[in-house]
This record gives structure tokens, sequence and C-alpha cells, in this order.
């Protein structure tokens, strides 16, 4: 069995590497929060950066909505305007039509008339 001298020396000895140990994990901890206090205010002003750039980019959207729903507005005018002169394109065909029509008739009656006319002698 050892003696009190040997073991307080084993003991002091054991103290000494505990309080190297210590004192090296906390610095290594100290190190890592002062990293960590780094990250975290440098995520803070990114945070910050990115939620000024989202609101920037709310109202650039909203703009373009607004103009989006001015351009949609003109289209629907300009297609209104179209079919209406689709409609009358469409009347004017059937008019043509008619017209045509009617001349292929006269067409066909002056034919017969001139078949019935004397020939010149």
């Amino acid at each position: 069995m050892p003696t009190q001298e040997e073991r307080l020396t084993t003991l002091e000895q054991s103290f000494e590497k505990f309080q190297k140990e210590t004192g090296k994990s906390i610095r290594e901890l100290n190190e890592n929060g002062t990293i960590l206090l780094g990250l975290t205010q440098t995520l803070l002003q990114e945070s910050k950066q990115t939620g000024l750039n989202m609101g920037m980019l709310r109202i650039r959207m909203d703009q373009l909505e607004t103009k989006f729903d001015a351009h949609t507005a003109l289209l629907n005018a300009h297609t209104t305007v179209l079919n209406e002169h689709t409609a009358l394109l469409n009347e004017h065909s059937t008019i043509l039509n008619e017209h045509t029509a009617r001349f292929d008739r006269l067409e066909t009656m002056l034919a017969e008339v001139l078949t019935r006319l004397p020939e010149k002698p």
C-alpha cells in the first residue's frame, strides 16, 4: 500500500493534470462561444438584409401586378373592339355573298337575253 506522501504526490499530479485539461476545455469553450457569437451576429445581419430584400420584392411584385392588371384591361378592351369588328366583317361577308349571288343571277339572265337577240346581219 502506498504511503501518504506517495498518495499525496499522485493526487497533486492528478489535480495538476485536471487543472490543465480543465483550463484547455475552458479556453476551447470560450473560443467556440466567441465563434458562435460572431456567427450569430452575422446571421442576424443577413436576416435583417433578407427582410429588407423581401420588402423590396413585395413592392416590386405589387407594381408588376398593377401593370399586369392595366395590360389585361387594355387587352380586354382590344379584344372587345376586335370582336365587334369581326361581327361587322361577318355581316359584310354575308352581304357580299348575297350581292355575288345576285350578280350571278343577273349575269345568267343577261346571257339568256343575249342569246335570244337576233344576230346582226
